[in-house]
């Protein structure tokens, strides 16, 4: 009958698949048959290696294709951190914490505990001050945690390059729509997930708020990334979430506000010009009228929108209207 392959733990298996590939090229039937498991098995255990960081190639087709490791690739070397490295890392998942309950949250926080388990006993008895260092107190949470299937699929889709088929809920609509579309990347935005690619149907980019995503499903297709597409992703600049065509846009703010706008970057293309009498005057290339309204507004009576033209008449005809809620005769 022939002696019996060895049975091997997973921890055991993957080291020596390791090893095996650091020595040579080997096929998924040859791995297979010296480790005593299914080929299917191997694929899952190729699959565990490359998620793990290792620098595994390929080269082939079929059956045939060799995979291999570097010659004489002795593993991932122990990552330390020193103590202002672990805080700076913390500053960043804090930044996300309103992921709690996402594969992305929960990944993160698998990435720390690697980090941290190789960490000097110093640096460990000294964690608990690291972690309390930066405190996130994100406005308008959303609950991300209800869409973690959603996202999990999204994720797999963005780094296969698959197209989707989602069941999208939009603003003021009672049921959601089928959309199709080859997903570029995912945007935060306003502490906000927000899904940008090609539509199928609207034949551009388009936008999906995460929360309103009901339903995920992967297509057997795989989309090339337009490289043009790609550019308006990276580098479109409108004011806020919503494209359109960049205008001139001048507003002067009173000196009670001043130091305020001088702290901050509003936009990419801002300039601030110091006026005589302790104003400020800022100008930007931007677009998105509605999300420049809405900021404007937000100022009260220390703003004044100079131009362009179209702006300033929809900020007066905005505060116009709201006047008359608060007018007597208003009910």
């Amino acid at each position: 009958m022939g002696r019996q392959p060895k049975s091997y733990s997973q921890a055991d298996r993957l080291s020596r698949m390791i090893r095996t590939l650091a020595s040579r090229a080997v096929t998924v039937g040859e791995l297979a048959a010296a480790l005593g498991v299914t080929r299917r098995q191997v694929y899952r255990d190729l699959d565990r290696i490359q998620y793990e960081g290792h620098p595994l190639k390929h080269d082939g087709e079929g059956r045939d294709r060799l995979w291999q490791l570097p010659l004489g690739y002795k593993g991932l070397p122990q990552i330390t951190l020193s103590p202002n490295e672990l805080m700076a890392l913390y500053l960043a998942k804090s930044h996300l914490a309103y992921l709690h309950g996402t594969p992305f949250a929960e990944d993160l926080d698998r990435v720390m505990e690697k980090l941290t388990a190789g960490l000097p006993r110093k640096t460990v008895n000294h964690l608990e001050r690291i972690v309390q260092v930066f405190i996130s107190r994100p406005t308008m949470i959303r609950p991300y945690a209800v869409q973690n299937a959603v996202l999990t699929l999204l994720r797999q889709a963005l780094l296969l390059q698959r197209t989707v088929r989602l069941q999208y809920l939009k603003a003021g609509r009672g049921e959601p729509e089928s959309q199709e579309m080859d997903p570029y990347s995912l945007l935060l935005y306003d502490s906000g997930l927000y899904l940008v690619g090609y539509s199928h149907h609207a034949k551009d980019l388009r936008k999906y708020a995460v929360e309103r995503i009901q339903q995920v499903e992967l297509t057997g297709d795989l989309f090339e990334i337009r490289p043009d597409l790609l550019r308006r992703v990276v580098t479109q600049r409108p004011f806020g979430l919503v494209e359109g065509p960049a205008m001139p846009v001048r507003i002067r703010f009173s000196r009670e506000v001043a130091h305020f706008l001088k702290e901050r970057m509003w936009h990419p293309t801002q300039k601030l010009q110091p006026l005589a009498n302790g104003d400020v005057l800022l100008t930007m290339q931007a677009g998105g009228t509605q999300e420049i309204l809405r900021w404007v507004l937000s100022w009260g009576a220390t703003a004044r929108v100079l131009g362009p033209p179209e702006l300033v008449e929809l900020v007066k005809t905005t505060l116009s209207s709201a006047s008359r809620h608060y007018s007597p005769t208003a009910r």
